[in-house]
């Protein structure tokens, strides 16, 4: 036995069906700091659909202080009890169980197969709340502030997209999204509008093949298993996704090794759920998490947790978090639903 107690049954919530699901988009921003951001400091969210270099994560492992171990490493030490909240996961590290593709597959089974007609001149809009920890020598290494965002991004990606943010530590309040890569162009399978999602597989066993497809491998050191599992979560949290899209990209997260399940995660909402988490085969000193609903099985976001415990940073202590609470298609950038 395990000891969680079992998942509520899945059941869809009053006015679900013909509406696409709610999806986040973890970060878009430009790769250089904009205007006015704080001299110095690194976001500890992962750029979207950004597959760290190794020697990248170990980089950002050592300025944070945690500790940096081979992927086959065992005997993680176990975090102190507590509360859940959105900054903290208790019990760390003795919090997971199996059961992840199956619960992915049921996951799946929840997606209303049914996407909206949407045109190529309207944009699509979503409204996050999150809190990104800043590594830096001078700053303290804990959340600060949750603070709402809102995105917009065009649906067929030909122009500029907008985000605004006010009181952000980490960028300016408001600030233009270049345009993404034409498609054939370098990076343009990371691209986010709805339009090139709509060419991703639908199948899960050729979305799993996609998914490894576009790591380097030239690369010395590459985690076929971890790249995949960072693409995937990061594309269902993309703003908005077509629905067999979605459902291949569950089944082929499902088919990744050593994926788990923490029965007790809350959002940046306050939301309770569930996660699918994998540890960074890179550095296993953080937990990559994708949270949904319990009964619903609906998307709630996506948070890294710290597992092992610095001077400054304590195991189960929750370095980045992000939650959906709105997704809708407007006609103009900048334009509320």
């Amino acid at each position: 036995m395990n000891g969680f107690s079992p998942l509520p049954e899945k059941e869809l919530p009053p006015g679900r069906h013909g509406q696409l699901k709610e999806f986040m988009m973890q970060e878009i921003e430009n790769a250089a700091t904009p205007s006015g951001a704080a001299p110095g400091r690194r976001r500890w969210a992962r750029p979207a659909f950004a597959v760290p270099s190794l020697a990248g994560a170990l980089a950002l492992a050592v300025a944070a202080g945690i500790a940096v171990w081979g992927p086959d490493d065992a005997g993680r030490t176990i975090g102190r009890d507590g509360e859940a909240t959105y900054a903290f996961a208790p019990n760390v590290n003795a919090d997971t169980t199996g059961g992840a593709g199956e619960l992915l597959l049921q996951v799946a089974a929840a997606v209303d197969p049914r996407a909206e007609d949407i045109r190529d001149d309207q944009y699509t809009y979503i409204r996050s709340r999150e809190a990104h920890v800043a590594v830096n020598d001078d700053i303290e290494t804990v959340l600060p502030p949750l603070s709402d965002r809102e995105i917009w991004l065009p649906v067929d990606g030909s122009g500029t997209g907008l985000s605004r943010q006010p009181d952000s530590p980490h960028h300016e309040d408001e600030y233009t999204l270049d345009p993404e890569p034409a498609p054939g162009e370098l990076g343009s399978h990371r691209n986010l509008n709805y339009r090139h999602l709509q060419t991703l597989p639908t199948d899960p066993d050729a979305m799993l093949e996609w998914l490894r497809s576009h790591q380097d491998p030239e690369t010395e050191g590459r985690n076929d298993d971890q790249d995949a599992f960072v693409l995937a979560s990061d594309l269902l949290l993309a703003p908005l996704m077509p629905p067999d899209v979605t459902v291949a990209l569950l089944g082929a997260m499902a088919q990744i090794p050593d994926v788990l399940v923490v029965r007790d995660a809350v959002d940046a909402a306050g939301r309770q759920g569930f996660a699918i988490v994998r540890y960074d085969s890179y550095n296993p000193g953080l937990r990559d998490e994708v949270l949904f609903a319990p009964g619903t099985l609906e998307l709630l976001g996506f948070r890294s947790v710290a597992t092992e415990a610095t001077d400054t940073i304590e195991a189960g202590q929750v370095m980045s978090t992000t939650a959906v609470l709105e997704r809708a298609v407007v006609d103009e950038a900048g334009e509320r639903p």
